[in-house]
C-alpha cells in the first residue's frame, strides 16, 4: 500500500506471521465458523462497518505473494506455499479489521485530507517530474480496486489501523538502565568447575557380581521376558560359515595375458588340493594375501552381508570341506574351502536372559550411584564446602570449561545444552561459587562451580547498548500488538461481532 501506511507495516507483518497458528486455532479448534455466526453474502471478514470480500482476500493474497517470493527467490514454490499464503492471508485481514474497528471505537479518524496526501506522495503515482500523476492513479486503482470508491474505503481502513499501531506502539518502553543490563547480560563470560557423573556407568572399577546378576534376573525375570520379546531380533544369529582363502591378486584392468597367467596358478593350486595337499599350508604358501601368512587364510566366521558379495555366495552354496572352483571379485580369483556351517538361530531366554539382567542390573546399580554421589556433593556444598573441595574429598574426577558467554540454547562447553544450569552458573558469585542443585545434562548429574567471571570492557558495553535497546524495543512492540490483538479477537469472538467465512478463501485438501 501506500508510503504512510507501510510505517507501521513491519510490525502488523512480523504479527501476521506468528499469528498464523491462532487463526487455525480460531477456526479449526472451533470446528470451522458458525454457520449462523457468519457473514453474509461473499463476505469474507465482517466486522461492524468493516466488511472485506472475496476480491479484498485476492488482492491481499497478491501482496503476500509477491513479498514472500521476493523474500525467497528461485526457492518459492507456489504449490508448496498455497497454504501458507492463504492462512497469512486471511490472518492479516482479520487483524486489519480489529485495529481498523478498534480505531474507530477510540474516536480516530481519517480525513479526506490525510488520504489525499498519502496518495500524493506516493513515489509510484509521480511522473518523470515529480508531479503526480492522475491518469496513473486512476489505471492503478481500477486495476487493483475496481472502482475509487473501494479504493478510498480500503485507504481510510488502513490508514485507521496504521493510526491504532501507533498508538500500541507507543506503549513500549525500554529504560537506559534496562538496556545496559540487557548488553552486559549478552557480553558477559565465565568459567565454571563441574562434576558430570554418568548415569548409565558405573564408577571407577566397580561392577556387578554374576551372584549379583543372578539375583536380579530371579527377581526381575517376567520384566526381563518382556524386554526380550520386545528386542527378539537382537538376538537372532544370521547362517555363518568358517572360510579359508587362497588369494590371486587380479587388477581389474589386467590384460588377457596376465588374467590367465593368474587363473594357471588359481587352477594348478586347486589341482594341488584335490590331490591330497593341506589347503592351509598352499594358502600360506601361494597366496597373495599378506594376512594368509601364518594363518593357513583363515577369514574366521563371515555372514552374506558381511563379506565380498562374490565370495560369500560361493561359501554359502558349498558344502562343509568342499572347495570352491576359482570365484572372480573386483580383487582377483579366490579359492575358498568352508570348514563349518552354524546354521541360523536366536539365543533362546535362558541364554540372553543374564545378559539382560546384567545390563539392567548395572544400569540400576549406575544410576543409583550417580544419585547417591550427587546428593553427597550437594550435601557438602550446602555444609559450606565448595565442590572441587567436596569432589576431591569422593575421589571425583573435576572439569573445567574456558570462558564462555549465554547462548540461546544453553550450551556448555564439554556439557551441552541447559538453560537451568547455565542461568545458575551465571547467577552464582564468587563468595558463593558453587551450587547445590542437582542439573540433569543428557545421561548425566551436574553439579557446578564458578571459577572466573570477566566483565565486558565499558567501550564493547557503550557499543552493544544501542543495539540491545533496538532488540527489546522490538520484542516489546510484537509482545504489546500480539497481547492486544489476542485480547481483542477473544472479546469480539465472545460477542458474536467478528464474522468469518474461511470456507470461501481457504481451499480443502
Amino acid at each position: 500500500m501506500l508510503d504512510q501506511i507501510r510505517k507501521g507495516q513491519r510490525w502488523l507483518t512480523a504479527l501476521f506471521v506468528g499469528a498464523i497458528g491462532v487463526v487455525f486455532v480460531f477456526f479449526i479448534g472451533l470446528g470451522g465458523p458458525l454457520e449462523e455466526n457468519q457473514p453474509s453474502g461473499n463476505a469474507v471478514v465482517e466486522l461492524g462497518e468493516i466488511r472485506l470480500d472475496v476480491a479484498d482476500f485476492q488482492r491481499t493474497r497478491a501482496q503476500q505473494e509477491a513479498r514472500l517470493r521476493a523474500g525467497l527467490g528461485d526457492q518459492f514454490d507456489p504449490k508448496t506455499s498455497r497454504d501458507f499464503i492463504d492462512s497469512q492471508t486471511l490472518s492479516s485481514m482479520i487483524e486489519s479489521a480489529i485495529l481498523a474497528d478498534a480505531a474507530r471505537d477510540l474516536g480516530l479518524a481519517v480525513s479526506r485530507q490525510e488520504i489525499k496526501d498519502s496518495i500524493i506522495s506516493e513515489p509510484s503515482l509521480r511522473d518523470e517530474n515529480g508531479r503526480f500523476d492522475r491518469e496513473a492513479f486512476q489505471g492503478w486503482v481500477e486495476w487493483n480496486f475496481g472502482s475509487e470508491r473501494a479504493f478510498l474505503n480500503t485507504m481510510r481502513m488502513d490508514l485507521l489501523r496504521a493510526k491504532m499501531v501507533r498508538l500500541l506502539l507507543s506503549q513500549a518502553q525500554v529504560s537506559d538502565a534496562e538496556a545496559r543490563e540487557a548488553a552486559r547480560y549478552g557480553l558477559e563470560q565465565i568459567r565454571i568447575a563441574y562434576v558430570a557423573l554418568d548415569l548409565n556407568q558405573l564408577p571407577g572399577e566397580s561392577g556387578i557380581s554374576d551372584e549379583e546378576v543372578q539375583a536380579y534376573l530371579d527377581a526381575h525375570e517376567t520384566a526381563l521376558r518382556a524386554d526380550y520379546d520386545e528386542r527378539i531380533d537382537s538376538f537372532a544369529r544370521p547362517e555363518q560359515a568358517r572360510v579359508r582363502q587362497i588369494f590371486f591378486e587380479l587388477a581389474r584392468d589386467a590384460d588377457e595375458e596376465t588374467a590367465a597367467a593368474v587363473r594357471e596358478r588359481a587352477e594348478q593350486a586347486r589341482g594341488r588340493i584335490e590331490a591330497g595337499e593341506e589347503f592351509a599350508a598352499l594358502a600360506e604358501e601361494l597366496s597373495d594375501d599378506p594376512g594368509a601368512k601364518g594363518t593357513g587364510g583363515d577369514l574366521g566366521l563371515i555372514t552374506r552381508g558381511q563379506s565380498i558379495p562374490e565370495l560369500a555366495e560361493a561359501a554359502f552354496s558349498l558344502e562343509v570341506g568342499q572347495v570352491s572352483d576359482p570365484v572372480q571379485s573386483f580383487k582377483g580369483l579366490h579359492l575358498i574351502l568352508v570348514e563349518e556351517r552354524i546354521e541360523e538361530q536366536t539365543t533362546p531366554f535362558e541364554e540372553a536372559g543374564l545378559e539382560l539382567a546384567r545390563d539392567a542390573a548395572e544400569a540400576k546399580a549406575a544410576l543409583e550411584a550417580a544419585r547417591a554421589q550427587s546428593e553427597e556433593l550437594a550435601s557438602a556444598i550446602r555444609g559450606g564446602a565448595s565442590l572441587e573441595d567436596a569432589a576431591r574429598e569422593l575421589e571425583l574426577s573435576i572439569d573445567r570449561t574456558g570462558l564462555f558467554a549465554r547462548r540461546s540454547d544453553g550450551f556448555v562447553p564439554g556439557l551441552g545444552g541447559s538453560q537451568d544450569l547455565v542461568t545458575t552458573a551465571f547467577a552464582l558469585s564468587l563468595d558463593a561459587a558453587s551450587s547445590p542443585q542437582i542439573f540433569e545434562v543428557g545421561n548425566r548429574l551436574v553439579l557446578v562451580q564458578l571459577l572466573e567471571r570477566e566483565e565486558p570492557e565499558a567501550s564493547e558495553l557503550e557499543d552493544r547498548i544501542a543495539g540491545e535497546r533496538d532488540r527489546m524495543l522490538d520484542a516489546e512492540r510484537s509482545r504489546i500488538l500480539r497481547d492486544w490483538i489476542e485480547n481483542r479477537r477473544s472479546a469480539l469472538q465472545e460477542a458474536n461481532r467478528l464474522l468469518v467465512n474461511a470456507s470461501l478463501v481457504i481451499r480443502q485438501g
